[in-house]
């Protein structure tokens, strides 16, 4: 026989096949644990899994009580954040009512002008007891700091 004449196109998909086959089976054999059938499993690999299954239950704990433990910090931060600002509206509020109080007893002692009506807000009407209906309360009460009193009397 002639080389020529035994390679064909069927021929070479037969013997490409037939070396897949063999490569497939001879990588099975290697891979395989040495001294074991596939559905044995040794007292030392089932100590290794129940292990290091131990040691990943444990990490994802940790990690669970490092995440708990940091959205209560940020929970926390959060809610002086909002006292603080809440304290400082009420601050705003009052200033702004002490402000309109200063601008009414002005307008009351100089007179009032022909033209200034028109460009000054009428200060807010008061409830019928006396006290201001529109004024915010805060939910928590934060103490003033001690330093910042000394800035407002220098300005």
């Amino acid at each position: 026989m002639i080389p020529s004449e035994i390679i064909t196109g069927q021929s070479l998909i037969v013997f490409g096949l037939a070396v897949v086959a063999f490569i497939f089976l001879m990588r099975r054999t290697f891979l395989r644990p040495r001294g074991l059938t596939g559905l044995e499993e040794s007292p030392t690999d089932k100590t290794d899994v129940d292990s290091a299954q131990l040691s990943a239950e444990t990490v994802v704990e940790k990690l669970e009580v490092r995440l708990f433990d940091f959205a209560c910090e940020v929970e926390g931060r959060m809610q002086s954040r909002i006292a603080v600002l809440d304290r400082l509206i009420v601050d705003a509020d009052r200033e702004i009512l002490r402000l309109q109080d200063l601008l009414a007893a002005s307008k009351s002692l100089g007179g009032r002008e022909a033209g200034s009506e028109a460009f000054v807000d009428q200060p807010p009407t008061g409830a019928p007891d006396g006290t201001r209906s529109h004024e915010r309360q805060p939910d928590i009460l934060v103490p003033r700091p001690s330093n910042e009193g000394g800035q407002r009397e220098a300005a």
